[in-house]
């Protein structure tokens, strides 16, 4: 069996998540939770930012994280005196693209990113990263989130920013 990412546990990761009695009580919460460790601040804070700025319900999924985390960087917002940088090439439409182009027999074809070969090519750095349905944190290598999201290194990357 092929090895995953680097991982570390949401406890580790995110401070006060252990003691926190919202985050004992919580499901659907990892947008809050890539939103803490991303951002370094702790569960009770993120939760707090995210039902109020992104409109989250308890219990319920993160929607519209896309254009919220693409607001706060594109007005320059600092959240724990960090930015926001969207990744990606911006297309004509405003929104970003991860694909890119890979030469396999002397024919050029566009690839979606995958979390593997974006952590790769991302060793150093903090990167809030959204796949389908799913939010977790890269930092460094080492993936923040649920043990699985360390496994999976063939899912598609939809969006990714740089926290920095």
């Amino acid at each position: 069996m092929k090895e995953g990412l680097p991982y570390c546990t949401t406890n580790e990761a995110i401070k006060g998540y252990a003691e926190s009695p919202i985050a004992k009580g919580e499901t659907n919460d990892c947008v809050v939770r890539a939103f803490a460790s991303s951002f370094g601040v702790s569960y009770d804070y993120a939760h707090k930012y995210v039902k109020e700025k992104f409109g989250r319900k308890n219990r319920e999924g993160t929607y519209g994280t896309v254009l919220k985390m693409r607001q706060i960087a594109e007005d320059r917002k600092q959240i724990n005196y960090k930015k926001v940088k969207c990744l990606g090439t911006k297309s004509e439409m405003g929104t970003y693209s991860l694909r890119y182009e890979v030469k396999t027999k002397g024919v050029v074809t566009k690839r979606e990113m995958t979390v593997g070969t974006f952590a790769k090519q991302n060793p150093v750095g903090t990167f809030f990263i959204l796949v389908k349905g799913h939010a977790f944190t890269i930092k460094d290598g080492v993936v923040i989130g649920n043990w699985d999201d360390a496994v999976k290194k063939k899912r598609i990357v939809k969006f990714a920013f740089e926290v920095k």
